[in-house]
């Protein structure tokens, strides 16, 4: 697949204009007595006042289209840079998430039993897929490009300022798939239960997942209120689980990942890591499940560590 790389006279009408001008400067002559100059003072103060209000009004006013024409501008709003913004309208909607206990007629992948039709869903979800970024964005990001991986011009044809990333969401996904996984572990071979001892690279690596996942949802903002009920056959409030949530669209997300992606088979084939390059350091946990832990000496000591 091509990757998409996106570095005016007179009428008659006026016959009486002088005899309605006489009338009015009549008019005005009988009533300008009394108007003195404190209630004039008054009356240019409240008028100035309302311009300024209505000014303000107007304002306020032009600013929300401009932001509703901004593609994804509710996603911005709650979140840091990324590129994607300005490349696919991921369509902020309302959804109501299914909370429900039981299983619905159509479960989701993640409600479902073992099967091998969610099981191929999951599988593309936890493919790594490689979006080409600028030098740019990755500063934007908040990251070091002088360790970034670049997609090199002689092996990518994407000119010389292309750089290696993935989507976030879909890592947190493969962590939830590989706690669904555990749940039926003996059907996926991912039985767990070591307690004892020194963390395995298994336990590390789901340690490593529960976090994410944590850190996630504690990040999200999501401060939803969860209604009780009563509720035939229980004798005590029962929550309401299935809560309003703002949504992206998901399933175009993932459409568009797939369409923009890197040739993930060349990829495989071709990356490996130039020699000469700047490295950021490993951090030291990895050095414990090595032999050679004691002897090793860092590369690049400084930096902040990566992994």
């Amino acid at each position: 697949m091509e990757a998409k790389y996106y570095h005016l006279g007179k009428s008659s009408s006026e016959d009486g204009d002088d005899e309605k001008q006489s009338f009015l400067s009549h008019f005005e002559d009988k009533r300008s007595p009394w108007i003195k100059p404190g209630r004039t003072f008054v009356v240019l103060s409240v008028a100035n006042l309302l311009v300024l209000l209505a000014s303000t009004v107007l304002f306020v006013a032009s600013r929300r289209p401009w932001e509703q024409s901004t593609l994804n501008s509710e996603l911005r709003r709650v979140s840091t840079y990324s590129p994607i913004h300005d490349l696919v309208d991921l369509e902020m909607h309302p959804i109501k998430v299914n909370g429900s206990l039981f299983m619905p007629s159509e479960p989701s992948i993640a409600r479902a039993m073992p099967n091998n039709a969610s099981d191929e869903m999951w599988d593309e979800i936890e493919l790594t897929r490689i979006l080409p970024v600028t030098k740019a964005d990755i500063i934007k990001m908040g990251k070091d490009p002088s360790t970034a991986v670049k997609l090199e011009d002689n092996l990518w044809g994407l000119g010389d300022d292309a750089y290696a990333t993935i989507v976030d969401v879909y890592h947190q996904l493969h962590c939830l798939n590989s706690l669904r996984q555990i749940a039926y572990g003996k059907h996926y071979g991912m039985v767990m239960g070591n307690t004892e001892g020194e963390p395995t690279l298994k336990e590390i690596h789901i340690n490593h997942c529960v976090d994410i996942l944590y850190q996630a949802l504690v990040c999200s903002g999501n401060v939803n209120l969860i209604t009780m009920h009563w509720v035939e056959t229980q004798q005590h409030p029962f929550p309401d689980m299935s809560v309003n949530r703002q949504c992206i669209n998901f399933d175009k997300l993932t459409k568009w990942r797939k369409e923009s992606t890197v040739d993930m088979d060349h990829y495989v084939q071709v990356m490996e890591k130039p020699e000469g390059v700047k490295e950021a350091p490993i951090p030291d946990g990895y050095w414990k499940l090595h032999p050679d832990a004691s002897s090793h000496v860092p590369t690049h000591p400084e930096g902040e560590p990566v992994g």
